[in-house]
């Protein structure tokens, strides 16, 4: 196959990041039964016991007209136990930086005091849309469960069962608008205008890994201020700078506490600030600390960076000083976690002593080419055809899978459309294998294509059915 020629175009129309979703509610309503059921996971611990989630869970939900983050909050109860009072505030401050909210509560319980508290709560958060979600539901007449709620002043409520998903669908198309519509109200109120055309790398991880030194470093001078207490960075900074004429974007954002050290009330929500950061960039840097390893906090960014689509690399910083054996295993800690991930540019620095660093900005440009190409219809198809005669799809019953043709639908992350015959049986192994044939035929770096399959329908489906029972009828 001819190598395909890769081309940078101007970055499309506005893309806006994903919005924030949070839900709230007392324990045990039901909110990480929902938020699983949103996120088409089984991250968040499900147990009877009320107040088993006591820090956020964030990811991304698939269930709407939309991708979105979704944010299960701790539950909340209105009494003067300190820990209460810690998911109160948790939950105030998610409110804060969130597009719309869930207030979910127990449609089997009626409306509590607690819930009186909530909604009181919410209701000072102007400018927020709040839908009310009465859960639980299944099996029960939606007009009586639901006329309970309406004193709770926070309008219709929407009658849904986050167990078996009844009305959830529903109910996410309208909380998607108006999330988005909030999200984009805030993009275009921003005092920074991002430039188009020009590569932004968002700087994420823990606090005091390192990353507002390697800005300084990369920049040349001190443009973001350095100290040695984690949590220096209390939002998202953006850095412009030019290097050998080139202008470029670096966005230094607030690092993720350890859940045990989240006791002050600006930081507890910083993960979401990293995670608009990450959402306005097209390159992504983690930044880890040689020394701490790859402790579970940079996985879950790692893997929620791998998720956006962003073109993602590992920088291992504080590098010097280390000896060879741990240094070795450094290494196979990596390879070991983020094997799946494909391609990534993992490069070991110290930027404190500009050890390292000079590899970092031929892969920004590396990245961005990546994140932004424009592949072309006739390549794609020759890609697909050539991929479907080296390894064939799979039969289904009598009939084989068929890739008939494919058009690009995005940049950042590339994004592939196929159709064809029967694609939604397509296994995840031949999706995989056609997204990394595309990622090799590119020369794609730290780079994931994204794929959305669209079955054409059988024109003969219903004749075939007629035609087999003739068939069993004359037998």
């Amino acid at each position: 196959m001819d190598e395909p020629k890769v081309t940078l175009v101007a970055e499309p129309e506005a893309q806006f990041a994903k919005p924030i979703i949070s839900i709230v509610g007392r324990p045990n309503v039901g909110k990480s039964t929902l938020y699983n059921r949103l996120t088409r996971s089984r991250d968040a611990i499900v147990d009877d016991r009320p107040g088993v989630t006591r820090d956020r869970m964030v990811g991304i939900g698939r269930i709407g007209p939309g991708d979105y983050w979704i944010v299960d909050t701790g539950g909340i109860e209105a009494d003067k136990d300190e820990l209460h009072v810690l998911m109160r505030d948790q939950v105030d401050h998610a409110l804060q930086d969130s597009d719309a909210v869930i207030f979910i509560v127990d449609g089997r319980d009626g409306a509590t005091p607690d819930d009186f508290e909530i909604a009181k709560q919410l209701r000072v958060h102007e400018g927020i849309e709040v839908y009310l979600a009465v859960n639980k539901a299944e099996g029960l007449e939606a007009g009586v469960i639901g006329s309970d709620f309406y004193q709770l002043g926070l309008g219709d409520p929407h009658i849904i069962s986050g167990k078996n998903g009844d009305g959830v669908f529903r109910m996410m198309n309208k909380v998607f608008e108006a999330a988005i519509s909030q999200s984009r109200s805030l993009e275009a109120s921003s005092t920074y205008e991002i430039p188009a055309g020009v590569p932004k790398m968002a700087i994420v991880g823990r606090p005091n890994v390192g990353k507002s030194t390697l800005v300084n470093t990369l920049v040349g001078k001190d443009r973001v201020v350095v100290y040695d207490m984690p949590g220096t960075t209390r939002d998202s900074i953006f850095v412009p700078f030019k290097r050998k004429g080139k202008e470029y974007v670096l966005i230094d954002t607030a690092g993720m506490r350890k859940k045990s050290r989240i006791d002050d009330r600006v930081e507890r929500f910083s993960v979401m600030k990293t995670l608009r950061a990450v959402e306005m960039a097209q390159v992504v840097a983690v930044v880890l600390d040689a020394r701490d390893g790859v402790v579970d906090q940079d996985n879950r960014l790692l893997n929620l960076v791998f998720e956006s689509g962003r073109s993602l690399m590992i920088l291992v910083n504080k590098w010097d000083g280390m000896t060879e054996y741990e240094k070795t295993q450094v290494k196979k800690q990596i390879d070991r976690k983020f094997s799946h991930m494909g391609n990534l540019p993992v490069e070991f620095i110290s930027a404190k002593f500009k050890k390292g660093t000079n590899r970092i900005m031929p892969y920004i440009d590396e990245l961005y080419a990546s994140a932004m190409t424009d592949m072309g219809t006739g390549t794609i198809n020759r890609i697909i055809k050539e991929a479907a005669e080296k390894r064939n799809p799979p039969m289904v019953g009598n009939f084989r899978i068929k890739l008939k043709f494919g058009h690009q639908g995005g940049m950042n992350p590339p994004h592939v459309i196929i159709h064809g015959n029967q694609l939604d049986k397509l296994p995840l192994t031949y999706q995989r294998y056609l997204s990394n044939t595309f990622e090799k035929a590119f020369k794609m770096v730290g780079t994931k294509v994204r794929l959305t399959f669209k079955t054409s329908d059988n024109p003969f489906h219903d004749k075939d059915v007629v035609s087999r029972k003739h068939h069993k009828n004359r037998r």
